[in-house]
């Protein structure tokens, strides 16, 4: 995984810090549930390669529930305990290495922008371990891509966001998703070793 801590300044100031959950301000909160509204498409930046989800399963250590939360690792994002208000941040834990950083840094900070000027509200934090929730109240809540395919198809639905001011083109997202289902389109063509073991095995 690459858990990826974000926070805004200006002026100086911590722009995240305030009086709410976890120390958090309105900004903050704002910014996760644009996070979280967009998580599906910026799966496809942040979880780049087919073998991205193969970490991305429920019940792994990975989280897949898009929650938040500042005492639970296994929410998608965390609020890390600080010393110093300057310090407050949030800590996006569905990325993995295998992104390229610009790409995925962007579509994060993107969608979190998208968050504060909609005041996107997260909801509630989710306080209790994710990993054993009743089937009944999982259904309820967000959860990540579960295939590059999958991703891909976000992005492609949900690219408005990265567009704002320019940062993303639709040039670049078509391109990219052309790239990576070369790789979707590969791995769906090619015979598994688990498939011969499964299937063919004396």
């Amino acid at each position: 995984g690459m858990h990826v801590h974000q926070s805004l300044f200006k002026d100086g100031k911590n722009l995240f810090s305030g009086d709410g959950y976890g120390g958090l301000s309105d900004t903050a909160l704002y910014y996760i549930g644009g996070v979280i509204q967009h998580a599906k498409a910026i799966n496809a930046f942040a979880n780049p390669a087919t073998n991205s989800y193969k970490r991305l399963v429920p019940g792994f250590e990975a989280p897949t529930i898009l929650a938040y939360s500042a005492r639970n690792r296994s929410a998608s994002i965390r609020i890390p305990y600080i010393a110093n208000p300057k310090g407050r941040r949030i800590e996006v834990r569905f990325p993995d290495s295998a992104a390229n950083p610009y790409l995925a840094f962007a579509a994060l900070m993107m969608a979190g922008l998208d968050g504060i000027q909609n005041k996107i509200h997260p909801g509630d934090a989710m306080d209790k371990d994710l990993y054993d929730l009743p089937p009944e109240e999982e259904k309820q809540l967000k959860l990540v891509s579960f295939s590059l395919s999958e991703s891909l198809d976000a992005l492609s639905a949900d690219r408005d966001f990265l567009k704002a001011g320019g940062v993303f083109t639709d040039d670049l997202i078509d391109a990219y998703i052309d790239l990576k289902m070369v790789d979707v389109t590969r791995l769906r063509m090619a015979t598994h070793p688990v498939e011969f073991d499964m299937y063919y095995s004396l």
